[in-house]
């Protein structure tokens, strides 16, 4: 038997939403958990839920690390954008 695919909609019960927020960070984060274990990759995780508390996972050391990491790529990969024109116009 196949199970019908959900409907993307918000959850207007609050009690409910809670719920199946906690349910799908917890599913969330066990797949970080396994991605990060079976591949060996460097996986950071930030979740924030509606009341605002935080959730983190990471496999590296530290979530900074990861996210330092990440501005570092983020800017060399933005300078790369912007010279990739010039280098065409020649």
């Amino acid at each position: 038997m196949v199970r019908g695919k959900t409907q993307m909609k918000r959850i207007e019960n609050a009690t409910s939403r809670q719920v199946t927020f906690s349910k799908r960070r917890n599913g969330l984060l066990k797949k970080a958990f396994e991605l990060s274990v079976l591949c060996d990759a460097e996986v950071a995780l930030v979740v924030f839920s509606p009341r605002g508390r935080l959730y983190e996972f990471a496999s590296a050391t530290s979530l900074q690390k990861s996210i330092d990491r990440y501005k570092a790529y983020t800017k060399d990969t933005v300078n790369n954008k912007t010279v990739q024109p010039d280098i065409q116009d020649l």
